[in-house]
């Protein structure tokens, strides 16, 4: 039986001790702890750095936009007001940096994707590693044909566990349009599941 992506999971993400230990981090940022800083900077780069690349669809200058955004949590962590997950702030701010990210690429570059040998992939120890390869393999050209907001409303609710009035908030626009987003990004992704 499906269940939908509001109810589905409480990922480690959301969880209330990694919920803590986020806004106890940003709340020393906010008071200049530098340590706390590179600790949420650790925390935060795989999870960035993931998010960011579905979004925009190159690693170029990927490290850039992470950099960008935790200097903006870093500069404004006094402003967190803790009404939301620090993850929906840090990923909201993320949002519109990848967003930034891909108009300016968008004039300098070819849209097309390319599998890039910098792209090193390492499968997980004890896994079935050629199975994990064609699975990310088909992600890649699945998610290829989205829109950049439905990439986004898809990588915010299955990848980083986020329920969609908080996506809404994020992307600035009312929760039915994250809906209507999710319910095309869906069609999409079973439209090239059957061509497979």
């Amino acid at each position: 039986m499906a269940t939908s992506p509001e109810n589905n999971k409480e990922s480690i993400y959301a969880s209330p001790k990694m919920r803590a230990r986020e806004q106890q981090l940003i709340t020393e940022t906010a008071a200049g702890n530098e340590k706390a800083f590179e600790q949420l900077y650790q925390l935060y780069f795989s999870r960035l750095f993931q998010f960011i690349f579905r979004i925009t669809r190159t690693q170029n200058g990927i490290e850039e936009v992470i950099n960008d955004v935790m200097y903006v949590v870093w500069d404004k962590a006094s402003t967190y007001d803790q009404t939301c997950r620090p993850s929906t702030w840090i990923l909201g701010i993320a949002y519109f940096k990848a967003l930034k990210s891909v108009e300016k690429s968008v004039a300098d570059e070819d849209r097309s994707f390319e599998f890039n040998d910098e792209l090193d992939y390492f499968p997980d120890k004890g896994t079935h590693w050629v199975s994990q390869v064609e699975t990310s393999n088909w992600l890649e050209v699945a998610f290829s044909q989205l829109s950049t907001e439905q990439r986004a409303v898809v990588e915010m609710t299955y990848f980083q566990g986020l329920h969609y009035n908080e996506i809404a908030e994020i992307m600035q626009c009312p929760e039915n349009t994250v809906k209507t987003r999710m319910f095309h990004a869906r069609k999409i992704l079973a439209k090239s599941l059957q061509d497979d």
